[in-house]
């Protein structure tokens, strides 16, 4: 039976988000099994259908474009992220990392492919795609926020944002990243 908990990072993302989205996180858990308590105290993970839910909630209740906002300020919303990645120099070996370690860690309900292409110009795009395996509830918020939130991680090292393409449903995504030289 496969892994259905997201890793207590997510968890501290989905806190961060409703925190600094002005949401109540009582009426966000209104109707679920977990409370605003358990998400602050939390020591694991959470069931990925309750995080997706959370998710789906958090973006009902300030629209799809604050929440790409908010998805955006990584530093803000990962401590994790700023004290882990924080230590990487070059957004393509941190990118690297986080495709082939962090996120599977993280989020071990779904399939990940990661690739590096080599562009004509010189420029590499890191190619990743994510599928969901089945047995798991949908959530085009989650694939929809992936984009944004691993584009701005290298962010955490000052340096900016990537520029990217997505392709995203509730079952996955498809994610181009364009490398720095």
């Amino acid at each position: 039976m496969p892994n259905r908990k997201v890793s207590h990072a997510v968890l501290e993302m989905i806190v961060a988000l409703a925190d600094n989205a002005k949401l109540s996180l009582t009426e966000l858990t209104t109707g679920l099994p977990v409370s605003e308590s358990d998400l602050r105290r939390r020591l694991g993970g959470l069931e990925w259908e309750l995080a997706a839910e959370l998710m789906e909630r958090i973006e009902a209740g300030i629209g799809p474009e604050r929440i790409r906002e908010l998805a955006g300020r990584i530093p803000d919303i990962s401590s994790v992220a700023r004290g882990l990645l924080g230590r990487f120099v070059k957004p393509r070996l941190m990118l690297s990392f986080v495709f082939r370690t962090i996120g599977p860690t993280m989020y071990p309900m779904y399939d990940v492919r990661f690739e590096e292409l080599e562009q004509p110009d010189g420029t590499v795009v890191a190619h990743l795609v994510l599928r969901l395996k089945e047995g798991f509830r949908e959530c085009r918020t989650f694939f929809d926020l992936n984009g944004i939130g691993t584009a701005a991680l290298p962010t955490v090292i000052g340096q900016p944002a990537l520029e990217f393409r997505a392709e995203a449903t509730g079952r996955g995504g498809e994610y181009w990243f364009t490398l720095p030289r």
